[in-house]
């Protein structure tokens, strides 16, 4: 991109007038002042001239016999090529009114003839600094919006080789957990305590390349869930049937309070047990050995709530939203929060919101962090509607997260 030359002499000034000592007069004033100055003397021929070569700034008389000034100024004002050039209009017409039409037409200023020498060079010095702003301004949106669109394609083309990556680490995994599972069935007692930890260890990586590709998939609106009915008893008890070795592993205990056993969700079973296990995974990483971690499932009036708590250190208030965010491990840790390695909290919320649902954190009066999410359930469905209409997440048209958190 070109810089600016600020010189007197770069400076390119058009002076437009029907009459020519006043062609001579402002050029009499401008030329000493090392401005490079040309002339008009008629609108069709100034207009050929500006845009011919664009000038910084255009004198212009507006009492012309073909096109008057006005006109002119507001062709300039209209063109791509002169809409930055400052216009200042030298007019014989007295009066307010005469003034703010030129002001109105796109003028950037006037002045009144007789022109004044000192307040003339001012007026004009005053507009080039304002036109080298402008020009400075715009040559900056120009730069930024090229960089923008280099950023764009770089990030693009990054995504696309991340995704690829990512896919194609997942057949291998698949492989390997399938035959890690063939394989404890042929291996005695002692040595299958080893291969089961390394096939939940591998299950837990096969999660984690699920979360990247879904992550990218529920932020583009690509990922579609096929909604069914969900017990809500057989959601939690699939799940932690899944999660028995890790939590051996863990020495936590979990426990479940189905306060609405019969309870039905209306959702994608295989994304929402996905959901669930990344919570427990979550909870199990900042329990303590010998904790407990308790799940629980109640009927609300605006969907199923399950909830999920552990006996860990907690989350600060000004940091609970940041545990749902993409890449905010590090920010985390600076607060002294332990955040673990992944992005399964960011689709547990991606999935939930795309659900309808809502999800949040907060510590549980007895300590510990204790995660809550509300789905929608099958009744809530048949009271309000399909999921094409527009009652909120308590069947309120704009329901919000806290509404339901506060209920």
């Amino acid at each position: 991109m070109s810089t600016i030359d600020y010189r007197p002499e770069a400076v390119d000034i058009l002076v437009v007038d029907d009459e020519e000592q006043n062609r001579l007069l402002l050029e009499e004033y401008l030329r000493p002042a090392g401005y490079t100055v040309r002339t008009a003397e008629n609108g069709e021929t100034a207009l050929k001239m500006a845009l011919e070569k664009p000038p910084d700034l255009v004198l212009l008389d507006i009492m012309m016999p073909d096109i008057n000034g006005m006109e002119v100024c507001q062709r300039l004002k209209s063109h791509e090529s002169t809409r930055l050039s400052q216009v200042m209009l030298v007019t014989a017409l007295g009066g307010s009114s005469a003034q703010v039409q030129g002001l109105d037409c796109g003028a950037d200023d006037y002045v009144v003839k007789p022109v004044r020498r000192d307040e003339f060079l001012a007026k004009v010095r005053s507009m080039l600094r304002v036109q080298r702003l402008v020009l400075e301004l715009h040559r900056t949106r120009e730069s930024l919006h090229l960089r923008n669109a280099e950023l764009e394609e770089l990030h693009a083309l990054k995504a696309t080789l991340s995704q690829s990556l990512v896919h194609d680490l997942k057949n291998p995994l698949t492989s390997m957990l399938g035959n890690l599972e063939l394989l404890s069935r042929e291996i005695d007692e002692a040595k299958r305590m080893r291969v089961t930890r390394c096939r939940n260890q591998a299950a837990r990586m096969h999660g984690m390349i699920l979360d990247l590709l879904d992550v990218a998939g529920l932020e583009e609106g690509r990922l579609k869930l096929k909604q069914e009915t969900v017990p809500a008893d057989d959601l939690i008890h699939g799940s932690l049937e899944g999660l028995e070795g890790l939590a051996e592993q863990h020495s936590v205990t979990i426990e479940v309070d189905l306060v609405s056993a019969e309870a039905e969700i209306h959702g994608d079973r295989s994304v929402l047990t996905r959901v669930l296990d990344n919570l427990l995974v979550n909870a199990m990483s900042h329990s303590p050995s010998g904790g407990v971690i308790t799940v629980t499932c109640e009927a609300r009036a605006e969907g199923v709530e399950v909830g999920v708590t552990d006996q860990g250190s907690g989350i600060p208030e000004q940091l609970r939203d940041k545990v749902f965010e993409k890449f905010a491990r590090l920010e985390l840790q600076g607060e002294g929060v332990s955040a673990n390695r992944g992005l399964g909290l960011t689709f547990s919320r991606l999935a939930v919101e795309a659900h309808g649902g809502v999800i949040w954190v907060e510590n549980a009066p007895e300590g510990g962090a204790r995660f809550r999410m509300i789905l929608p359930s099958v009744e809530e469905l048949r009271l309000y509607g399909s999921e094409g209409d527009s009652a909120g997440i308590d069947g309120r048209p704009g329901a919000t997260a806290s509404d339901a958190a506060s209920g």
